[in-house]
């Protein structure tokens, strides 16, 4: 929630804190603590002495009072606790907006399509309706998110079928995140083919809710670069989906274009399940699956695991790592078998059993496509075999510093034939520059200011390109002074 956290206005929070779904939203994401100070003041008329705050808190009344700021963060940059000063006493009181808003939602007062309408079938099911169950949503959702991850973390090594590769607006949502990036050929060209960056490894470090709520803030900051008026919609479908009931079918017809629009979006991950009706043609009917429902609950996956939370019971670590760099993986999920092959060789496969080993040109290679060797060691921390914790260290520390010292070697320096530019005027160099890399030429660059002999200083700039794409830069390098000098 870093996003809501960054300076919004009291109008902001106003205007989203209508929203009954909302409050009830974000309650159920604070922590503990913090849900019990709102309690203790949403059913009080009056405004709470910070002295008796404290007291509630169990500090010493004369403690600093920036201790919500300290302490509470969330709910001072939420401005759902505001302070009143008065003849030189602070007050404590919930947002006005807030305080209504999670009223409503906890007594059933509120409106009655903040948690969505039930979908009504037509008479005879004539209208093509079904009905799901919690088993057929929950594989649905989860099959969906670990297609995706499976996908994230495969892509580099085969190429995917067809049923295997994501829509591209979802591919397009993991280049723009920074979480895949596409490939250059041989000759420095990109391609079609996509592979994880160091950034997208660590996401899938990350347990399940976080991985969604980090995809979901990016495709909410995209939408909100060409309008302000996407935010509000969105935010109060995605929470009034993360307090509906899974099992249960919801009237897609009842919710405001913008976000039956982001409900198509919501489905290409698994939030959702969409149903047509077949007299219309139009996706009416919906179900919220797992991974929408537990939104707010901090545990999407039961496991909580990350990328290797299970569908249904919780997952025990299953890596085990000798002093010979040998690993045993006991498992057979084929995500977790993804993720391996990403940095070690594997030997042999079992049913239920992966062997393999930490080789050089292995861990070199994943180092090479963004991997870091801390990442490594944190997720052979995170996935370690029980038995793996009668270890002191836990990890083998001749191969944890082997890790490291393979992550130094990429810090060595590089021999490439290249071709070196200079440049003294700024604008052009700078276009030069953004040609460079468009076509994947860029070795270095560097600017400075220099005396040209007098008193004032002049631009310098250099770049130095790969040698193989040295004549189509020069080309265009010398086409670019050609205009400079035609237009003075």
């Amino acid at each position: 929630m870093e996003f809501l956290q960054d300076g919004k206005s009291d109008n902001f929070f106003g205007k989203l804190y209508q929203s009954e779904a909302v409050c009830l939203g974000l309650f159920r994401l604070l922590p503990p603590m913090s849900r019990q100070i709102i309690m203790n003041l949403l059913w009080m008329s009056n405004e709470m002495k910070a002295s008796q705050l404290k007291l509630f808190l169990g500090m010493d009344p004369k403690a600093p009072n920036d201790f919500i700021t300290t302490q509470h963060p969330l709910l001072h940059d939420l401005l759902i606790l505001q302070s009143i000063k008065h003849k030189g006493l602070i007050y404590y009181v919930l947002h006005e907006s807030f305080k209504k808003g999670l009223r409503g939602a906890l007594t059933g007062g509120g409106s009655n399509q903040a948690f969505g309408v039930t979908y009504k079938p037509m008479a005879g099911g004539s209208d093509g309706s079904v009905h799901l169950d919690v088993d057929e949503l929950v594989d649905y959702g989860d099959g969906k998110w670990e297609a995706l991850l499976k996908y994230m973390v495969s892509s580099q090594k085969r190429a995917a079928r067809e049923d295997e590769t994501p829509e591209k607006r979802v591919l397009d949502l993991l280049l723009q995140c920074g979480l895949m990036e596409r490939v250059y050929d041989d000759h420095h060209y990109l391609t079609d083919l996509l592979k994880i960056t160091s950034k997208g490894f660590q996401f899938l470090l990350e347990d399940r809710s976080a991985q969604i709520w980090q995809i979901l803030m990016y495709y909410i900051q995209q939408g909100m670069v060409s309008s302000l008026f996407f935010l509000f919609p969105v935010l109060k479908l995605l929470f009034s989906l993360s307090n509906m009931q899974l099992g249960r079918a919801y009237d897609a017809s009842r919710l405001p274009s913008v976000q039956r629009r982001v409900l198509d979006e919501l489905e290409a991950f698994g939030l959702i399940y969409k149903r047509a009706n077949v007299p219309t043609g139009k996706h009416d009917q919906f179900y919220p699956t797992r991974l929408a429902t537990n939104l707010c609950s901090g545990n999407v996956a039961s496991g909580g695991d990350g990328a290797m939370g299970g569908a249904g019971e919780t997952r025990k670590g299953f890596l085990v790592l000798e002093t010979n760099y040998k690993i045993y993986a006991y498992t057979s999920n084929e995500l977790e078998i993804a993720i391996l092959n990403l940095f070690i060789d594997i030997r042999t496969r079992y049913p239920n059993l992966i062997v393999g080993r930490l080789e050089r040109d292995t861990v070199k290679e994943a180092m090479k496509n963004g991997i870091t060797a801390a990442q490594i060691i944190s997720y052979l921390t995170t996935h370690a075999h029980p038995q793996m914790f009668k270890n002191n260290p836990l990890l083998p520390i001749t191969v944890v510093d082997q890790l490291h010292l393979w992550d130094r070697e990429r810090n060595r320096l590089d021999k490439n034939q290249a071709a070196l530019f200079r440049f003294w005027r700024k604008d052009m160099y700078e276009d030069s520059l953004a040609y460079a890399q468009t076509i994947a030429a860029l070795l270095w660059t560097t600017t400075s200011m220099e005396n040209a002999g007098g008193i004032d200083k002049v631009f310098s700039g250099i770049i130095i390109v790969h040698e193989s794409l040295s004549a189509p830069f020069k080309a265009y390098v010398d086409q670019r002074r050609e205009d400079y000098r035609m237009t003075g």
